[in-house]
Parts: C-alpha cells; sequence; structure tokens
C-alpha cells in the first residue's frame, strides 16, 4: 500500500488531483491511499507516515514552502512534490529536498509521467521502515538499522547504531512488527534482530559486540532462529 497525502487548500483542485491518483492505481493495479488536508497547520498536527506527499505552495495560515521545513523535521524520507501556479517557486523546492513540482491546473498526461518517476524511487522490495513515536516527534527507522528492541517500564526502546528511540509500546506490539523482518525474542524483554547476532556463548548473545542475556526458557528456540537464519544467508 502506497500512502499519499495531498495538501491543498482548494476544495476543487485537491479533488483533481486525488482523481488523478486514483484513476493512475487503477490503470496500473497499485494500492494506494489517499489522504486530504486543506490547510498544512492541520497536516502537520496530524501527520502520520506517508510515502509521498503532494504539496501546494501558496496556502493561508502556513505556506508550503514553511509547512515543508517543517515536515522535513518530523520526516526527511519522505517523497515531497510541491504543487504551484509559478514554476519559480518550484526552485526553492531543493531547500527542502522537493522531488519534483507540478504546475496547476494539473493535467493528468503530465501527472502521470511525473508520477511514473516518483513510483520509480520508491522500493518496494524493501521492508517498509518502522516509525517510533515519542511525545513531541517521530523517527523513521529501516528495521535493518534497529540493532535491538528493549523493554523498560511501558515503552520499548528501539537501539540503533545512530542512538536510541523511545515509544509507548508493548513487547508484543514491536514483536508482531518486526518478527518477519528477523527479529527473535531471547528474554521476555529483548528482541533481538538476527542479522546483528556476532554469536551466542552460554546464555549471552553478542549483538554488534554487546552482551544481552538469553533466558533458559527461550534458548533452545532461540539458537534453532539464529542457526535457521544463518543456513539462509549462506544459500543466498
Amino acid at each position: 500500500m502506497i500512502d499519499i497525502a495531498v495538501v491543498e487548500d482548494n476544495r476543487e483542485q485537491a479533488a483533481a488531483l486525488e482523481a488523478h491518483i486514483k484513476t493512475y492505481a487503477a490503470q496500473h493495479k497499485i494500492p494506494i491511499s489517499v489522504t486530504l488536508f486543506y490547510d498544512a497547520v492541520t497536516f502537520l498536527d496530524k501527520y502520520s507516515p506517508f510515502h509521498i506527499v503532494y504539496m501546494d505552495i501558496m496556502m493561508p495560515m502556513l505556506n508550503g514552502m514553511d509547512a515543508a521545513k517543517a515536515l522535513r523535521e518530523k520526516d526527511g524520507k519522505v517523497i515531497l512534490i510541491f504543487v504551484t501556479t509559478m514554476r519559480q517557486y518550484a526552485i526553492q523546492g531543493y531547500e527542502v529536498s522537493a522531488a519534483d513540482f507540478i504546475v496547476k491546473p494539473v493535467s493528468y498526461p503530465e501527472f502521470a509521467l511525473k508520477f511514473t518517476r516518483v513510483l520509480g524511487r520508491l522500493d518496494r522490495t524493501a521492508a517498509p521502515d518502522v516509525f517510533i513515536r515519542s511525545e513531541s516527534s517521530f523517527v523513521r527507522l529501516s528495521p535493518g538499522d534497529i540493532r535491538y528492541v528493549e523493554v523498560k517500564g511501558h515503552h520499548c526502546v528501539y537501539h540503533t547504531a545512530d542512538g536510541e528511540y523511545r515509544q509507548y509500546q508493548t513487547m508484543k506490539n514491536a514483536q508482531a512488527l518486526l518478527g518477519e523482518y528477523g527479529f527473535v525474542r531471547c528474554n521476555n524483554f529483548l528482541l533481538v534482530n538476527l542479522a546483528h547476532v556476532d554469536r551466542v556463548e552460554g546464555l549471552n548473545v553478542y549483538v554488534d559486540g554487546e552482551a544481552l542475556q538469553v533466558s533458559h526458557p527461550r534458548r533452545r528456540a532461540f539458537l534453532e532462529a539464529f542457526t535457521s537464519f544463518m543456513e539462509s544467508r549462506r544459500c543466498d
């Protein structure tokens, strides 16, 4: 599923762009979800992860360029496309790493051509990113960058090479999210990415050099999962 946001204060133009997206999706049999926002303030306040954002530049309260800067503080990877009546405004898009721009009124042929290019930037074969929501913002993480997840109180702490990210969440939910990407429980409080395991010795598993405890009840299942994982990598 490709999640797309359209941020456009003109409801008629927002509906037209939504129609283009859905027409393209139907023609190419692509699963998509489109969410419309009629002002940038609401979009930022209610922001949840999207793959692609179409952003009008000239909007009341908060213009698209300032909104894009705030968006980049929340999400550095989302594909951003400006929608504008004046091409000169689109040049400023480089400041916020905009992928492209389209000029209003948006014709379907122009939209389809550029949307095809945008889809080429999406890696649908890779594991989808994980979004860690904190009290003030959220972080987009690739499952491969997560070393292990640790339960602390009512939070899960995601340990990565770049730091730790805390989210109000149960271990059960974290395991449901990451289990298919090679994450296995080594005890009731730790979910380990097998791709980062160096070795298992006794009741310790070494994850990028850090020793983590393996519980007696989970040791056998963990070893079997690790052995199977290593064998699959050798086959690749």
